[in-house]
Parts: structure tokens; sequence; C-alpha cells
């Protein structure tokens, strides 16, 4: 049964004036943001009163790429390359990936106060069924917004090496796919229209163009005309500019893209995820492993995306915060700072950004009246130093403490 919360005396993030409001009560009633007040609330019997004095409450973060089945790579098998382990995870049964899922997103959502998921893809439709199991309540977890499966072209990324996505070819066959994805109730669209990094060491390229412009227009339509949005895992220039062309909404990773093609995003209105934290890893991960000539391959593409998402910054792009596999939603928005965003403004891109992106926010992404109560409370000021945004004491999902006791059922994961 649901507990009705009242935090006192608490310091609170706005996220319009992207400053805390100190010295706020905070009455929870029925998983929303009820009432945000200076004076003294008044209440009746029957909640539970949280102390806030000295404490920094914040929105739950949004993570906007992840993929839940194998988040636990960022933390096990530290020196092994994640080539090998994303390939052993997608290989597994259905009933292991989704234990994995599961557990990883209570550690997600304990450890680094992620109360939202875009989980960006997993094969069978896995994540889709995450995302039910927690909304129905069978298990308490973070809110799934899902892609369903990744789309991608025959002997594509995500198709060979690791076994993770559906292959779908000219337009027709693009067609039928989205089709059959949203038929699954995804949320939204995901196409690879490039390579990527994990299969550098079978040939693959993240420049190499995947899909035609008629098949990415024909996967656009389709989603559009369903009200859903079609985000692209892309990480050069050519295929962005195909992409853009085609109408997508969102792009992920975008290592080598031109300022032409930065210019193209923000006047299309295209967001942007960039992801650092995870694609550099998979970089160190090779490079820790003694693969010194792949490492230096993959290095080629890793390491001028820092400028690529400054650029991005001072254009004004609509941008995210996401992890995608080994990456730390925390680690992510200090690079988002170190590109050149304010340490509120970082904040933003896992909070308010990142639900406009979902075009959720109205729900969630910052604490206002009515919102939903996904809440972190802080020991520390983020604002000061977004290190502090580990400094968690509190987690809250829809109203409702989700706390250390999880981590029980974390052994061995």
């Amino acid at each position: 049964m649901q507990k009705n919360t009242v935090i006192k005396n608490v310091s609170f993030y706005d996220s319009t004036e992207k400053e805390f409001k100190h010295n706020y009560n905070i009455l929870i009633k029925n998983s929303k943001i009820d009432k945000i007040s200076k004076h003294k609330l008044d209440i009746n019997g029957g909640y539970q009163l949280i102390d806030g004095s000295d404490k920094y409450l914040i929105p739950g973060l949004i993570n906007m790429h992840s993929h839940p089945q194998r988040r636990h790579l960022g933390r096990i098998c530290s020196s092994g390359p994640f080539r090998f382990g994303a390939a052993g995870i997608e290989d597994l049964p259905d009933t292991f990936r989704m234990a994995y899922a599961i557990k990883n997103c209570w550690r997600e959502t304990i450890n680094e106060g992620v109360t939202t998921i875009r989980a960006a893809g997993s094969k069978n439709f896995l994540n889709i069924e995450l995302r039910d199991i927690f909304r129905q309540k069978i298990i308490t977890g973070p809110r799934i917004i899902s892609t369903g499966p990744i789309i991608s072209t025959t002997g594509g990324h995500v198709t060979i090496g690791i076994n993770g996505a559906m292959e779908a070819d000219g337009i027709e066959g693009v067609q039928k796919t989205v089709r059959q994805v949203l038929k699954h109730e995804a949320d939204w669209i995901k196409l690879c229209v490039t390579g990527g990094l994990s299969g550098i060491h079978k040939g693959e390229h993240p420049s190499m163009v995947q899909f035609t412009f008629e098949e990415v227009a024909a996967a656009v339509d389709e989603a559009h005309r369903k009200l859903k949005k079609v985000m692209v895992h892309c990480m050069a220039s050519d295929a962005a500019r195909m992409a853009i062309k085609a109408g997508i909404d969102c792009l992920e990773h975008g290592n080598l893209l031109s300022e032409e093609i930065i210019s193209m995003m923000k006047e299309n209105n295209v967001s942007f995820v960039p992801t650092m934290s995870g694609i550099y890893k998979v970089y160190q991960r090779e490079f820790d492993a003694g693969n010194t000539e792949l490492a230096d391959k993959i290095k080629e593409v890793v390491f001028p995306q820092k400028q690529v998402v400054s650029k991005a910054i001072k254009a004004g792009i609509l941008i995210g915060a996401g992890t995608d596999t080994l990456g730390n939603m925390i680690d992510e928005i200090k690079m988002l700072a170190d590109c050149g965003m304010t340490n509120a403004e970082a904040l933003n891109a896992a909070g308010v950004n990142a639900a406009k992106i979902l075009d959720i926010e109205a729900i969630i992404g910052s604490i206002e009246e009515s919102k939903n109560a996904d809440l972190v409370l802080l020991s520390a000021d983020p604002l000061a130093d977004l290190n502090n945004l580990s400094k968690i004491e509190k987690v809250i999902l829809s109203g409702e403490f989700f706390d250390s006791e999880h981590d029980k059922l974390f052994e061995g994961i």
C-alpha cells in the first residue's frame, strides 16, 4: 500500500531557473507531487515525514540510451572487450536476459538515481516485456520507454558478431518490419544507419552507410503515421545527412559529425544523445586488454566526439544524457559539462530536456506540482560539484521509496 510523504525543509532543483530553491516543503500524494510550499503544510495523519534539512532534491534522472539486459557489463569483466561480453549476453535464453535486465534496472536506479530508461534495443521484444512488467507493477522498477528490437540491414550493425537486431531490406521489407515492431507496441523505432564500434574487428566501420534514403524515409513514414518517433544509431556525416533528410527525430552517438550536419540537426529539430561515457569505455576495454591495433582504430572514432558535442551545445541542439551499455549516468553528465554545458544544463540533459525529447515533459523531468513523484534526495549540492550526484540518500519512484533493500537481490550480478 502506497504511503503519502512530506519532505520538510528541503532544497529542490528548479529546472527552469536552473537553481535550487531552499527550505521548501514537498507533499507527495498518490504518486504525484501534490504541493510545493514555503509554508507549513496543513495535513492530517498518515503521512511519513522526511527531514530534508541540508538535503538536495532533484528530479529522477532519465537515461536516454540504455540496453538493460547487458548493463552489468559496465561493472564486471572490466578488462574484457565489449564485443565478447555483449555477444554472450544476446545469445542467452530470454529468461536469463530478462533476469539481468530487471536487476540492472534496479541497480541503476539505486546507484545512479535513474527513474526512467529509454531501452534502445533488445531482440525478441524483451525490453517491451520489461516495460510492461514494471508498468503493471508485477515487479517494481523504473519507467521504461522501449524501442523494441533494433532494425538493421542484412549484415548490418548488431547482426554480425552480436546477434541483437532484426534485419530488413528494401522499402517493403522495412515497412513490414517497422509495422511488426509497432504491432508489439514499441514506443520508438530504432534504426542502425551506420556501422558501429562492436563490429570493427570484422571489417565494419562507423562511417559505413547502412540503409538507403528511401528505406529510412519509409521507416520514418510508418512510425510517424502511428505517432511514434524514430531514433538512429549514427556515427558519421554521410548517413546523418541522409537520415535527417528522411525525417528522423533523434540521433545517437554522432562521433564523426561535421559542422554542416550539426546545422542540419538544429534546422530540422533533431535531438542528440551522444552516449560519450559508454563509447569511451569500448575503446578503453580494448586498450586495457592489450588489443592496441584495434584500440587505435576505435580511438580514431571515439576521440573526436567531444569536439562534436561541444559544437552541438553551442548550436543549441536539444541534448539528452544516455549511457549505452558500458557508461554511467553521473559520468555522462560530467562529460557533458566538460564539453561546455554548465552544471545545471548538464543536469537538465538528464532531466527536463530528456523528457522533452521523449514528449513526456508534462509528466516527469522537473519538480512541479501535479507531475509524477520521480525524485532523488542527495546529501550534497550537485550544482556545486557534479560528483555529488553519487551521494544518494533516497530514490522515489512514483511516490514510493526504492531503497538498498533490493541490493540483497544483486548477489552475483
